[in-house]
């Protein structure tokens, strides 16, 4: 079964049941010594509350939605990002829309939405 590598990134705490939900593990002992500092129940000392990136194996991609709920991102998750960035469009243009059709008097809303229904 061919495995995917990727990369985490974020600061203390480490979310350690991300590896279980992903079904992943450190890449390398280094990465591992990572985790282990930055799954402590306490703070070791300020230095883990600065971002760091460690690198992880699992069987298949990971869950980017999930990790951002812990604070942490997967920086390479090119179609995370865009679904993302249209997913934040969607709702500027749903606002600007709303702010549009609030400036309108009733009629005028009443008419958009027959000429809408007309369209159809």
């Amino acid at each position: 079964m061919k495995e995917v590598c990727y990369t985490v990134r974020g600061a203390w705490p480490f979310p350690l049941d991300m590896l279980r939900h992903d079904g992943s593990r450190a890449a390398s002992p280094e990465d591992q010594s990572k985790i282990d500092r930055y799954a402590a129940d306490h703070a070791p000392d300020r230095s883990v509350f600065e971002p760091v990136e460690i690198s992880l194996v699992g069987p298949h991609k990971p869950n980017t939605a999930r990790w951002e709920s812990f604070t942490w991102s997967v920086p390479a998750d090119a179609d995370y990002a865009m679904m993302k960035e249209h997913r934040a469009r969607g709702l500027e243009r749903k606002r600007l829309r709303d702010a549009a059709l609030s400036k309108l008097s009733r009629e005028e809303r009443e008419a958009l939405e027959w000429y809408a229904g007309k369209a159809l």
